[in-house]
């Protein structure tokens, strides 16, 4: 990886890791807020539930007290309302309590101490909040005084108030009276409130800041660890970069090699017999008809285009340029090089198969030179009237070309080692053909193999039509 990219990657990843801090911290300092207002939230309604529990207490006294004053003798007998409202009004006179008011059985209003709240009722949820723990009571700090007392415009202020709602019984809990309704003074209230909040306030910061350090000194000890292992990862990645780029190299001059042993093999034999042509006419030895002169010219047009050829696979491979070819070329190229040849020697060649498949032209090449060495091999191999016929196939990325002939096939004694460079079984042969073939093939990134058929020799090539074995060499 370069300098400007492996840059790049870093301030990437320090962006990404102050984002991930932040949101953590975002995320801690949230959850230390929603516990704080919880907490908050439970403490002032233990502040509100003492004082209503008090003044229940109270109003309770002082219910048995009129019971006992009003001398009731049977269970049936109860307070009246007179009786229930004088008691209420006694505890009217406590200190910070601005209204008392009565509600009967059904909610309706029966008395209240103050004109300013004639017509309210007992609302639907309080009574509900009464059904299931006898008291109910809410705290506001926004109402004006006006609005239940009898003040003069100069005097009214907003005030603090908690209004309480108590549930009414009989001292043995079997009749019920109703309900009472105190509107209470709560600004003491209010002050313990502010005081609560302002210590909830400090608590929440100190836990944010102590917290919050802990989080960014534990990111930090993390993220250094890891950005140590990143930068390891890189250099190994580096590494491995060289180490392909080496290893593709080392593959691509093999493939040179190859070729080149292809060309050497290729040029043997007609060198051979060219030289043997030469050298008779030299001699005057022997004198050269004009079907030998005209095989000496045929040999070396097959040697010119040969090092044609593999000129140009070298070329493609040293400068890694390529181009898309279809398979249809191949076809002409082993049609206009094979078909005469094999009419001259009364055998049928032809080509078939897939004519559209696109692939690469340094793949192309490879595979035009280890089919041309089986098609030279089989025509060889192919007695007069026989016949050899090149298949081409293509299944998704791989792609298959097969050379069969009628000949008398492989001998048992050389299939185990066709594939490995020994004695030919041509005359004149190193026995090398077959095995640059299958070097080429496996640079390919395919291979090279025969099929038992039990008529003739089928050789069967398998190769990617695309050039993986060179894949991410620039």
């Amino acid at each position: 990886m370069n300098q400007p990219a492996r840059s790049g990657l870093l301030g990437k990843s320090k962006m990404i890791g102050l984002g991930v801090m932040l949101g953590l911290l975002l995320v801690f300092s949230t959850v230390v807020v929603l516990v704080t207002f919880s907490v908050r939230n439970d403490i002032r309604l233990q502040m509100l539930d003492v004082d209503s529990h008090v003044l229940n207490l109270l109003v309770r006294n002082e219910i048995e007290q009129a019971e006992a004053d009003a001398e009731l003798v049977f269970e049936f007998e109860s307070l009246g309302e007179v009786e229930l409202w004088s008691a209420l009004l006694e505890t009217a006179t406590l200190d910070g309590v601005f209204a008392v008011q009565y509600f009967d059985e059904a909610g309706e209003l029966r008395q209240s101490s103050s004109e300013l709240l004639v017509g309210h009722s007992v609302a639907e949820s309080i009574t509900h909040g009464l059904e299931e723990e006898g008291r109910h009571t809410v705290f506001s700090d926004e109402l004006w005084l006006s609005d239940f007392a009898d003040v003069d415009f100069s005097s009214d202020r907003r005030v603090a108030v908690s209004d309480i709602y108590l549930s009414l019984v009989s001292s043995d809990g079997n009749t019920d009276y109703g309900t009472a309704r105190y509107l209470m003074d709560g600004s003491a209230l209010a002050k313990q409130f502010s005081m609560l909040d302002l210590q909830l306030v400090r608590q929440a910061s100190i836990a944010v800041g102590i917290g919050g350090a802990l989080v960014l000194l534990i990111f930090w000890v993390a993220w250094k660890r890891l950005s140590e292992a990143n930068a390891r990862v890189l250099r190994h990645a580096d590494r491995l970069t060289k180490a392909n780029s080496e290893l593709a190299m080392l593959a691509r001059t093999s493939a040179v090699g190859s070729v080149t042993a292809h060309l050497i093999h290729g040029l043997k034999n007609p060198l051979a017999g060219l030289r043997e042509v030469v050298s008779a006419g030299r001699s005057g030895e022997v004198e050269l008809d004009e079907e030998e002169w005209k095989g000496a010219s045929e040999a070396a047009d097959r040697m010119q285009r040969m090092v044609q050829e593999v000129i140009g696979v070298l070329q493609d491979s040293s400068t890694g340029l390529s181009y898309e070819m279809e398979s249809g070329e191949l076809f002409r190229v082993l049609e206009s090089r094979f078909t005469r040849v094999a009419e001259e020697q009364g055998i049928v060649f032809s080509v078939s198969g897939e004519g559209g498949v696109k692939m690469d032209s340094r793949v192309s090449n490879i595979v035009t030179l280890i089919v041309s060495n089986l098609v030279q091999n089989a025509i060889e191999a192919t007695p007069e009237s026989g016949r050899v016929g090149v298949t081409f196939s293509c299944a998704g990325p791989n792609a298959s070309v097969r050379v069969e002939d009628s000949g008398k096939g492989v001998p048992e004694e050389m299939k185990g080692q066709l594939f490995s460079p020994v004695t030919s079984g041509k005359s004149g042969g190193a026995g090398i053909g077959l095995t640059i073939s299958s070097q080429l093939a496996k640079h390919l990134g395919g291979s090279l193999r025969l099929l038992d058929t039990g008529e003739g020799a089928v050789f069967e090539l398998e190769f990617p039509t695309e050039e993986s074995f060179l894949e991410g060499v620039d």
